[in-house]
């Protein structure tokens, strides 16, 4: 869509500006910051970012209804980002209890982010909430499909499984592995959330809180000749169904066909280190950033595989810095590097990326749980 004069220089002029103003309101006090972005505001009055970070300070400062203007201001500037969308949502439903307002925010992120793993924990959450245990259990089974170190996850499948299925529930989620731990040691960060692309048919919903449903391989009979893009189709099909050995046969028979599909060798890599292939996984992961190097979500799942399975923190750590570089509201990749940082004995570095997290989602729970276990650990209170 092409841009208005006025749109222009909200984000050219207005993002310099803002850029200086938000250097000065981390030296003063919290009512002192309010007004110079209020001031900011006067003149650049549809600038998205500002209306949010407003929000959040005023969520800080415990006005709630001056909060919930600017959020949902910043959304209405520019309800394509990911960022306040979420932010809306969780205000909604963590702050004004307002749980319908929330399932409908949270399922249209869902409906052009149907990976987005915190999405599917929160309305897993609401689920439970209201007592809706059987969507719960597919909202949470869905997380772990896509990451199966999710603890919030893990945690609600135990407590919603039967005692006889308990068990078994556990041996599926052990059988990844595991970062070194540290005691104390902060939540362990799960900073990656989408494993595959985003298939072409729409969340389908006849309820509010039904899940997006799975992509379902044709029953028809098999063309003679897939094309690379129909083996992908139903590769992603048998993933979705935990049928893991016949997607990764798929997979490696579409990069017979088609060598430089970057997308099946991120894929894979994916498929590998569920099944314990660390090496192979690390081979297809480095395969899909070589051939893309600018897509974050193949940076993202390679710089997870280096932390999680292989322990290179600071190859980890290199390309999360990279990303935050880019990105630098990505809560995700905060999250990781504040706890990287921490395996690196860098506790001074770990607090300070959890209080950015904080200071874009002052509700984040596992920030909220990592900052009083370092000063439990009586790590120094200033940071860098």
């Amino acid at each position: 869509m092409k841009l208005s004069a006025n749109q222009n220089l909200i984000l050219i002029e207005g993002a310099a500006t803002y850029e200086r103003i938000l250097t000065d309101v981390r030296e003063v006090e919290m009512d002192e910051g309010i007004r110079y972005i209020k001031d900011f505001l006067k003149i650049y009055p549809d600038f998205a970012r500002a209306h949010n970070d407003l929000a959040v300070m005023y969520y800080q400062t415990g006005n709630a209804l001056k909060a919930l203007a600017h959020y949902e201001k910043a959304h209405k500037l520019d309800p394509g980002n990911v960022t306040y969308r979420k932010n809306l949502a969780d205000f909604y439903f963590v702050e004004l209890e307002w749980t319908g307002d929330a399932i409908h925010t949270y399922l249209d992120i869902l409906k052009d982010n149907p990976f987005d793993v915190e999405t599917l924990n929160a309305l897993g959450t609401i689920s439970l909430q209201i007592g809706r245990r059987e969507q719960a259990r597919q909202y949470f089974s869905r997380t772990l499909q896509l990451e199966s170190t999710n603890r919030e996850a893990q945690q609600a499948l135990q407590q919603l499984a039967p005692p006889a299925d308990a068990a078994a529930n556990s041996l599926q989620i052990s059988q990844q592995a595991a970062p070194p731990v540290r005691n104390p040691e902060p939540p362990a960060a799960t900073p990656f959330r989408d494993l595959f692309r985003l298939s072409e048919s729409d969340v389908a919903s006849n309820s509010p809180l039904t899940p997006p449903p799975e992509n379902v391989s044709s029953t028809s009979a098999p063309v003679p000749e897939r094309t690379a893009e129909e083996l992908y189709q139903e590769a992603i099909s048998l993933a979705n169904a935990d049928n893991i050995s016949e997607a990764i046969c798929l997979l490696e028979r579409l990069l017979a066909q088609d060598s430089r599909h970057a997308l099946a060798h991120n894929d894979l890599g994916v498929l590998c280190q569920k099944v314990g292939d660390r090496q192979k996984s690390r081979q297809h992961h480095e395969e899909a950033v070589r051939l893309q190097p600018a897509n974050r979500i193949f940076q993202k799942n390679l710089a997870d595989l280096l932390y999680m399975e292989f322990f290179e923190f600071e190859e980890a750590l290199s390309i999360y810095v990279r990303l935050l570089a880019k990105a630098p509201r990505d809560i995700e990749i905060l999250k990781a590097i504040a706890h990287v940082s921490n395996e690196l004995g860098r506790p001074e570095d770990a607090r300070f990326f959890y209080e950015r997290v904080l200071g874009f989602q002052p509700w984040d729970r596992e920030a909220l749980t990592a900052l009083p276990l370092l000063e439990e650990a009586n790590l120094p209170r200033e940071i860098r």
